[in-house]
C-alpha cells in the first residue's frame, strides 16, 4: 500500500502521536526525517510537517520542506482529510490534537489547507 499521508518531522514518535493521535504508524502513513527523503517525495504527496524545536530555529529538514512546499508540489490536508483523520483516530482509541482539528478560523486563514505546524518543546 502506498502512503496516503506523509509526516515530515524532526521527532517521529512525538509527531505520530500529535498528528495521528496514536503511538504507531499505520501502513497508509509514512514518516520522513531526512532531507533527501523530502527532496525525493513525488509531486502531489499529501504532507503535514510537525516540528519540535524552539520557534526561532529552523532545521535543514524544515527548510527542505518549506522549499518543496514553495514549489507547490506537496499537498496539505483539506478539511475532509482532517475529518477522516479524526474518525480514524477515534476508531483506534486515539485522539487527534485540537491543533489538527477542523478549526474554521484556522482553515479560512490558510485557504482550506493545513500544511505545517510548529510545536515548541
Amino acid at each position: 500500500m502506498s502512503p496516503r499521508l506523509t509526516i515530515i518531522t524532526n521527532h517521529p514518535q512525538r509527531a505520530v502521536l500529535a498528528v495521528l493521535g496514536v503511538g504507531f504508524i499505520p501502513p497508509w502513513c509514512r514518516v520522513v526525517t531526512r532531507i533527501d527523503e523530502v527532496r525525493s517525495l513525488p509531486a502531489g504527496t499529501k504532507v503535514i510537517g510537525s516540528w519540535f524545536e524552539p520557534r526561532k530555529f529552523r532545521s535543514a529538514l524544515e527548510w527542505a520542506f518549506i522549499d518543496r512546499r514553495g514549489l507547490g508540489d506537496l499537498l496539505g490536508l483539506s478539511i475532509e482529510d482532517l475529518e477522516k483523520l479524526a474518525e480514524w483516530a477515534a476508531r483506534h482509541n486515539g485522539r487527534v490534537s485540537a491543533a489538527h482539528g477542523a478549526d474554521a478560523a484556522a482553515i479560512a486563514a490558510v485557504g482550506g489547507m493545513v500544511i505545517s505546524e510548529r510545536r515548541i518543546s
